[in-house]
């Protein structure tokens, strides 16, 4: 599924439910299924068994024209942040990845179509040359996988911060006032 598009006062809502349906309820439903299995894997286990939630960088800054991303985004890592302190004293582990830029081919030029009668019509073309400038721009999936992976095997680690520009926006949105991203 790729990241949908589009300005958030004209956004599709069936496009936003279905990206719902998948960033957000469909991993209710993998973390529901597979914690009984993580949690019979406790005992006997050196390491807590682990869940990893992929977030995003976008769930603390504002992208235009992929509000609806953001949004599911932001449900993520407010999950994720809940879950960690459930399941806790059930020995089990919870890390939230805050993915920053990573040429997936998640973000394609021509997934966009504002439309002729968009409000922003006018800005399409710079939102499409945006996602071309993304894939060229950004880190490799198999860099950013290793980065992640080497983080993960760290016992302590809660949140990653990973991708292009990642540690940058966790820079900015540690010290900076809520609206630092405004521009």
């Amino acid at each position: 599924m790729a990241v949908y598009e589009a300005p958030s006062v004209e956004a599709d809502g069936a496009r936003v439910r279905q990206m719902f349906d998948t960033n957000v309820f469909g991993l209710f439903d993998v973390v529901q299924t597979f914690t009984p299995l993580l949690i019979a894997a406790v005992h006997g286990s050196r390491q807590s068994p682990t869940i990893v939630n992929v977030a995003s960088v976008v769930s603390r800054i504002p992208f235009l024209f992929a509000s609806a991303y953001n949004a599911s985004k932001a449900a993520v890592t407010s999950y994720s942040d809940t879950l960690r302190l459930e399941v806790e004293p059930l020995g089990l582990r919870v890390v939230t990845v805050f993915m920053g830029e990573v040429s997936t081919g998640l973000m394609s030029a021509d997934n966009i179509s504002f439309g002729a009668d968009s409000l922003y019509a006018e800005v399409e073309a710079n939102v499409r040359q945006r996602s071309i400038d993304h894939a060229k721009s950004s880190i490799r999936p198999q860099a950013f996988a290793r980065q992640v992976v080497d983080e993960l095997l760290k016992p302590q680690t809660s949140y990653i911060w990973k991708g292009t520009n990642a540690v940058l926006i966790w820079f900015l949105n540690a010290i900076g006032h809520r609206k630092i991203f405004d521009s």
